[in-house]
C-alpha cells in the first residue's frame, strides 16, 4: 500500500489557502444540513397545519356552529317539559315532551394538535398562532365533559314511570331538578362553544375548507352530517335554518 505525504506548505499564503478550504467545506456541510432540517420542518408545520385545519373545520367547527344554533330549540323544549309538569298535563303529556327532547352526543377532538404538540412542530410555528390554537384547542376537553354530564343529566330527565296515574310531587320535583341541571348545562355548552367559534374565526379556518381525505366523503367527518343529525330530530327541526346559514357562509 502506497501512502501519500502531506505536501509540506512552502509559503503563508499556501498554508491559508488551505485552512480556506478546510473552512468553505465546513460551512457547505453545516449549510446543507441546516437547509435539510429546515426544509423538514417546513414539511412537518405544513402536514400539522393540514390535520388541525381538516379537525376543525370537518369536526369540531361544525359541532360548536350546531351547539349554537340548537340553544333557542333546546330553551323551547325545556320549556315545554316544564310547563307540561306544572300545568299538569298528566303522564303521557309530560312523557310526551321528555320524549321529544333531544342533544347530541359528541366527542371533541384534539388528536391533531396533540400529535403537533407531542412531534416539536408547535414550537417551530409562530408564537401568535399556537397561542390561538392552544385556546381553541384547550375548549375541547371541557366541551367534552359538559356534554358528558348533559347525556347523563337527560338520562334522569327520562327516569319515570311510564305507566300510572298523575305524576307524584316527587317525580315532578326529579323531573323538573333535571330540567334546571339540563339549561345549565346547554348554557355551558353554549359559552364554550361561542369562545371556540370566536377562536377558529381568528385562526382563519373555513368550515368550507373541508376536504375528505381522498376526495372521498367521510360521512364520520363532512361538516354537513350536523345538518342531517338535527333534521331527524322534531325539536331540533326549527333551529336547522340557522345552522345551515351558518355552514354555507363559512364564518
Amino acid at each position: 500500500m502506497e501512502f501519500h505525504q502531506p505536501k509540506p506548505v512552502h509559503s503563508l499564503r499556501e498554508f491559508l489557502g488551505e485552512v480556506a478550504v478546510v473552512v468553505l467545506g465546513i460551512v457547505i456541510a453545516l449549510t446543507g444540513e441546516q437547509t435539510l432540517q429546515h426544509l423538514e420542518w417546513r414539511h412537518k408545520i405544513r402536514l400539522a397545519n393540514a390535520d388541525m385545519r381538516q379537525e376543525i373545520s370537518g369536526d369540531d367547527g361544525p359541532q360548536a356552529l350546531e351547539r349554537i344554533a340548537l340553544a333557542p330549540c333546546i330553551d323551547r323544549g325545556l320549556g315545554s317539559i316544564r310547563h307540561a309538569v306544572e300545568q299538569d298535563a298528566g303522564r303521557p303529556g309530560v312523557i310526551e315532551a321528555i320524549d321529544r327532547f333531544w342533544t347530541p352526543r359528541h366527542t371533541w377532538d384534539s388528536i391533531a394538535f396533540q400529535s403537533a404538540l407531542s412531534s416539536g412542530v408547535l414550537a417551530q410555528a409562530p408564537v401568535q398562532r399556537v397561542a390561538v390554537l392552544s385556546r381553541f384547542y384547550s375548549l375541547m376537553p371541557v366541551l367534552e365533559r359538559a356534554n358528558e354530564r348533559e347525556f347523563r343529566d337527560g338520562a334522569a330527565l327520562g327516569a319515570i314511570s311510564t305507566t300510572g296515574g298523575a305524576l307524584t310531587d316527587e317525580e315532578q320535583g326529579r323531573v323538573l331538578s333535571a330540567v334546571e341541571r339540563l339549561r345549565r348545562d346547554d348554557a355551558e355548552i353554549h359559552r364554550l362553544a361561542m369562545l371556540a367559534e370566536a377562536s377558529r374565526t381568528q385562526l382563519g379556518i373555513s368550515i368550507r375548507e373541508y376536504r375528505p381525505l381522498g376526495g372521498r366523503v367521510s360521512p364520520l367527518q363532512d361538516p354537513q352530517r350536523v345538518i342531517t343529525e338535527m333534521q331527524r330530530e322534531p325539536m331540533a327541526q326549527a333551529c336547522v335554518g340557522g345552522l345551515e346559514k351558518s355552514l354555507q357562509s363559512g364564518r
